[in-house]
């Protein structure tokens, strides 16, 4: 079973799955107007490719006021 990383940072989820024996792999995400001031990239989606094999998708996040 794979666990949920979606809400984490790119490098956390990406370090929690291999830590528990996943290949990872990572799409990008970018919306035609982008996210302006964006600070944080966060893991938006994930989902079994195969045999111990995860993908996630990360997407560009404003978090910070201002």
């Amino acid at each position: 079973m794979i666990p949920c990383v979606i809400g984490l940072s790119m490098e956390e989820a990406q370090r929690r799955l291999m830590e528990l024996g996943f290949e990872v792999s990572c799409v990008v995400y970018r919306p035609r107007r982008g996210v302006e001031g964006a600070d944080s990239s966060r893991v938006i989606r994930q989902r079994g490719v195969g045999h111990n094999k995860v993908e996630i998708t990360v997407s560009d996040f404003k978090t910070q006021a201002g």
